[in-house]
């Protein structure tokens, strides 16, 4: 090769090596803008997954309280709905029993009248004659009540369940109430632990895009310098 031929080849990688140069400048400055970015990204994201461990922490004591409070919810209106079904079935067995004895009166209004006239009795100033005629007929209306001993035992047992429903209701009514101001309490942190979930989730996209522009560049970066160094070596 002559010497004018050679200087121009020599000129041309000169060239050569200075865009190259500038190009791998370029991408090294990009490159590192991207791992920047990505590790401030990677900050931003332990954060963030701190402040809603902080929150899972106490959303498990919530959710905790929570399905404490339904199984009692649940277990109470099991009870009131179990002992609906025992009050029916006593029901037809009292309105059977009362058809089969033939006993046309409520034992129940009689069980008061006969409370009634002995309150009387205890707590007014009647005569001996109206006293006697009282005791008279309380005695006829305990013989009544005796007579229907079956159906009284019936509707003692239907008032008993009947109060062991409502007192049951209630206690289901209370947790059903207690639960809502649990959620009520809450709403505020199940509101921001949703917040933090999407921050994270958007923020772990926004740190793999951060990484594979990173290592997109890095890729180039090495292509770059590794044709540097053969055009030095030329």
């Amino acid at each position: 090769m002559e010497k004018r031929d050679l200087l121009r080849k020599i000129s041309e990688i000169k060239n050569e090596l200075a865009n190259l140069r500038n190009n791998l400048n370029s991408l090294n400055k990009d490159k590192e803008i991207w791992f920047d970015k990505k590790e401030s990204l990677k900050k931003d994201l332990n954060s963030l997954i701190s402040e809603i461990k902080k929150l899972k922490s106490s959303s498990d004591v919530f959710n905790q309280e929570v399905n404490k409070t339904k199984d009692e919810r649940d277990k109470f209106n099991k009870k009131v709905k179990d002992l609906i079904d025992e009050i029916k079935k006593l029901d037809k067995e009292k309105k059977d029993l009362l058809k089969d004895k033939k006993i046309t009166f409520n034992p129940d209004i009689i069980k008061g009248n006969i409370e009634r006239i002995e309150y009387k009795i205890e707590t007014e100033a009647i005569s001996f004659d109206k006293e006697k005629k009282l005791m008279k007929e309380i005695n006829e209306l305990k013989k009544k009540y005796r007579e229907s001993s079956d159906v009284n035992e019936l509707f003692d047992n239907i008032d008993k369940l009947d109060k062991e429903i409502k007192d049951f209701r209630k206690k289901a009514n209370d947790s059903h109430q207690k639960l809502r101001e649990i959620f009520t309490q809450n709403r505020e942190d199940i509101n921001k632990f949703k917040e933090l979930s999407k921050k994270i989730q958007g923020t772990r996209k926004e740190q793999q895009d951060a990484f594979d522009k990173f290592i997109e560049h890095k890729k180039k970066f090495l292509e770059v310098n590794n044709t540097l160094k053969d055009k030095l070596k030329e």
